[in-house]
């Protein structure tokens, strides 16, 4: 199915997606139509049409990777991150577990995961926020993508002496909103979630939780590093392009010495970076991947990016430093994924452990 579900993932992109990039960053948020519309297109289902969560780690790099290269990342946390919390959610025995998964899957409803909050960031040994004995939560969740229009909200909370996930629908009594600007990712919505008694569905309660969540985080560290791969072959091939034909002292920049070793070098450190982030994805279809692989995954692909993204602006110059030039877009969004998912301190230390 991989082939022709990245074709069917390509059209959409380039029909539905990819024209009007440039158009949602200015106004910092894409249509919610555009999750319907990749739900009746089996987008969101990974190409499937069974009303139950896929487990196809090829078809899902291939939906982060194509949505990629639309050239804006925050596309692809907007239609691509759904799969992290409905992977937690398809553990729980709740009657409204099949529901939810079944209307996110068809593009019906959206979901979001709920857990960084203000002061501890994605700690969970620090989380605040709590649920009383009849699930009402109070506390805070911040940075929340998709957070203010998510149809569900996934909330990590302490729920008695152990933790929970709960789920909170949109209009719930005592929730309210904060928007907030973000760097990157402009075209995907971000807020924070002030949670004041708020009513509540309780999915998992108890001590699996923790291990659920991690198991998740290890997929959205995996599609981060699919996405930082993506976004550095974009801004490679800009860079490239344009030295070409960009002209100083009588010669194209392409045939400077100095300049093409520089390009060559960061093509050397991409095409070693894409082969081991491309390993970690089949060992996932293959039930091998550990968390040190994803680790080094992310870890090496996001300072990959930061790398490219920083020369190709660069090598642009001031065409590199305005709207909507694709570098500068990849650029800022390039700081957000050594952040999010965990920073890249986050995965020295689960490296760390392993050694």
């Amino acid at each position: 199915m991989s082939d022709s579900f990245r074709s069917r993932v390509r059209s959409f992109v380039d029909s539905k997606i990819t024209p009007h990039v440039a158009e949602w960053e200015v106004n910092r948020s894409y249509p919610e139509s555009l999750n319907q519309l990749a739900g009746k297109a089996g987008i969101l289902s990974l190409g499937y049409t069974e009303d139950r969560l896929p487990d196809d780690p090829q078809n899902l790099a291939i939906l982060v990777e194509e949505l990629t290269l639309s050239g804006a990342q925050g596309i692809v946390m907007g239609l691509a991150s759904h799969f992290v919390s409905l992977r937690a959610i398809e553990s729980s025995a709740h009657p409204v577990a099949g529901r939810v998964i079944r209307q996110v899957l068809r593009g019906e409803r959206s979901i979001a995961l709920a857990m960084t909050e203000p002061q501890t960031g994605s700690d969970l040994t620090s989380i605040a926020c709590r649920a009383d004995a009849e699930n009402r939560l109070t506390g805070t969740k911040a940075f929340i993508c998709n957070g203010e229009r998510a149809d569900f909200v996934l909330v990590y909370a302490m729920a008695g002496d152990g933790p929970a996930l709960l789920l909170v629908e949109r209009q719930a009594a005592g929730i309210r909103y904060l928007h907030r600007e973000c760097i990157g990712w402009r075209c995907l919505p971000l807020a924070d979630i002030e949670l004041n008694d708020t009513p509540s569905i309780p999915l998992i309660k108890g001590k699996g939780v923790n291990r659920l969540l991690q198991v998740s985080l290890q997929q959205e560290r995996l599609n981060l590093a699919v996405m930082a791969v993506t976004s550095a072959r974009l801004a490679l091939q800009a860079a490239v392009d344009y030295c070409k034909v960009r002209h100083s002292g009588g010669e194209r920049l392409i045939d400077k010495s100095v300049l093409r070793q520089r390009l060559s070098g960061h093509r050397a450190h991409l095409e070693v970076v894409k082969h081991y982030v491309e390993d970690a994805v089949r060992w996932q279809a293959k039930g091998a991947l550990q968390a040190v692989d994803v680790a080094i995954a992310k870890r090496m692909a996001s300072q990959c990016l930061e790398a490219i993204a920083r020369d190709a602006v660069q090598l642009h110059g001031a065409h590199g430093c305005v709207e909507p030039a694709l570098v500068e877009r990849v650029y800022r969004d390039a700081r957000l994924l050594g952040i999010g998912g965990g920073t890249d301190e986050i995965m020295l230390e689960i490296v760390g452990r392993s050694l």
